[in-house]
């Protein structure tokens, strides 16, 4: 873990906040890192999406912050399993709450985005994760507007065009069972695609990825953003380097929360990248109305402030509002153990259910007794009564 986590990954302002920097790193390594990887972010998780146990959650989010912070800037590129950590509430009146000495104020302190998540989704596998596939030169000027410093850092080897994953929660209740026909209106989901012949897909639908996604649970897909290096937008984060996903361009036609939202990731471990959602909290649209007369083009109107990164004169108002992490597929079921994300894991008739050995499991045997690195059946596979 080590080899990615280094305080000297952030731009310190001073040899003292490298040394302070250096020993939070130690203390989260030293106090969280018991097990694996896997087993602290799953207790981490565990600890956010639980509304009874407020009293931690502070703890917590400056855990994540300081692994952020010391992550290894690195380049994602085909799927991702994803795990929601936290939400967070933005934070209007920082400002003027930091002016009395306190980070966040006490309207947002409240967390009514979080404890709303934790009560309904938090724990029901709805959101399954992202994609990052070859898009083209043209495709990204016609989606940024031609956008110059888009254009100029433009790289095939780089540059990628995403989409998310959803499935359907289990047993879901009345609120629950609404998110997939909600997202898939709102947000335009498409069906999983089938191969690489697919249609309505802007990004190449390459094979080795669409084989990867076996290990990765959903039906629908769609949210769809531009990702790129760059640099954090968050002022705290002084301009580190990281992997930045953008949702805001029209063009892409964000739902509103989407046309607030930058996500940045950062790589903490092999195979796994912990990412921050950043919200804009001025200057943003809450979406387009559309209409279409018929002989006519299309026509949209924006209702707010339309995204124009260009014009350096504008404060989006750049916060945190929570952590999220990308896996590798092929940790798949190191991610999908007991001891860290198992109510991500494929339930039977699911894509990766058979592939990762799940079926072979007795009904009343354990899954993580699955092999974590082959997804073959253990020596205790036969043991059927567990204490």
């Amino acid at each position: 873990m080590s080899e990615y986590l280094d305080f000297r990954n952030f731009p310190c302002a001073s040899r003292a906040e490298e040394v302070m920097l250096a020993e939070r790193l130690e203390s989260v390594i030293a106090n969280d890192l018991k097990g694996n990887v896997f087993s602290m972010l799953g207790n981490f998780q565990r600890i956010l999406s639980d509304n009874r146990q407020r009293e931690r959650w502070d703890g917590i989010f400056e855990k994540l912050k300081i692994l952020f912070i010391c992550g290894r800037n690195a380049l994602l590129d085909g799927p991702m399993i994803g795990v929601p950590v936290a939400i967070r509430d933005s934070d209007y009146f920082r400002h003027t709450a930091r002016m009395f000495g306190r980070d966040r104020s006490a309207i947002a302190a409240v967390e009514l985005m979080a404890t709303g998540w934790n009560a309904t989704f938090a724990n029901t596998g709805l959101w399954m994760g992202k994609t990052f596939e070859p898009v083209s030169r043209e495709t990204v000027a016609a989606k940024c507007e031609n956008d110059p410093q888009m254009q100029d850092s433009y790289s095939p080897a780089t540059t990628r065009i995403g989409r998310n994953f959803f499935r359907e929660p289990p047993n879901p209740g009345l609120l629950q069972s609404l998110g997939i026909p909600v997202l898939t209106r709102l947000w335009q989901l498409k069906q999983r695609p089938s191969g690489i012949s697919a249609s309505g897909f802007l990004g190449g639908l390459l094979p080795e990825n669409l084989e990867k996604e076996k290990n990765i649970p959903y039906t629908m897909t769609g949210g769809i953003f531009l990702a790129q290096p760059g640099n954090s937008v968050v002022p705290e984060m002084k301009g580190k380097p990281v992997y930045q996903l953008n949702y805001r361009w029209p063009a892409l036609e964000p739902a509103y929360p989407m046309t607030r939202l930058v996500d940045e990731l950062v790589q903490i471990a092999d195979g796994v990248y912990l990412g921050q959602l950043v919200m804009a909290t001025r200057h943003y649209s809450l979406g387009a109305l559309r209409t279409t007369v018929p002989g006519l083009l299309e026509k949209s109107w924006e209702i707010g402030e339309p995204y124009r990164p260009g014009q350096a004169s504008i404060d989006y108002g750049y916060q945190n509002n929570g952590f999220f992490l990308m896996i590798d597929p092929s940790f798949a079921c190191e991610a999908y153990s007991d001891e860290a994300f198992p109510h991500l894991r494929p339930r039977p008739g699911e894509s990766g259910y058979t592939d990762l050995g799940y079926d072979r499991l007795p009904a009343d045997s354990p899954p993580a007794k699955v092999n974590q690195v082959k997804g073959e059946i253990s020596e205790y596979a036969d043991v059927t009564e567990w204490i």
